[in-house]
């Protein structure tokens, strides 16, 4: 069987091709800012989970550096190992501030200096920030969320 060249057909099957192009990248740009927010939300739902997390454990090193070193340490001195164990993440926490007080266990409530807490007693350091996402104002779902951390232990004073 002989195929017969004809520029009309191939002409069609041109057009229909540059169609089909137009088509996928409209269909492309659609799917890729659903599949970008998606991702910028999942890496700013883990940095938020990150921070969260130092700030705990920042909350728990300082209790423990305060009930350990009641005698020797200032409340600058607790507030200073918090920053440095935040690891420089508390460039993210605006108005991030340390508390460093004797807490009753039962309640929560903040009864006093934490440097007259005797033997027995609840020591609690706090932290507190609002987190600020990182994402363009347009992509934010949520604004700056305010987080707070807080570690108790029992001293261990003379």
């Amino acid at each position: 069987m002989i195929q017969h060249f004809c520029p009309g057909d191939a002409m069609k099957n041109y057009r229909r091709m540059q169609r089909r192009k137009a088509t996928t990248m409209v269909e492309f740009a659609f799917i890729a800012v659903v599949f970008f927010m998606f991702l910028f939300g999942v890496l700013e739902y883990g940095r938020l989970v990150m921070t969260l997390q130092l700030m705990n454990n920042a909350a728990r090193e300082g209790a423990r550096a305060a009930v350990v070193g009641q005698s020797t340490l200032t409340t600058a001195q607790v507030d200073s190992i918090v920053t440095n164990y935040l690891a420089g993440q508390s460039v993210q926490l605006s108005g991030m501030t340390v508390q460093v007080y004797e807490v009753d266990p039962s309640t929560g409530n903040n009864v006093g200096t934490w440097t007259n807490a005797g033997f027995g007693q609840a020591i609690a350091v706090q932290i507190n920030g609002t987190y600020s996402p990182t994402l363009p104002s347009f992509l934010q779902m949520v604004g700056s969320l305010p987080l707070q951390a807080r570690a108790v232990m029992y001293s261990e004073a003379d």
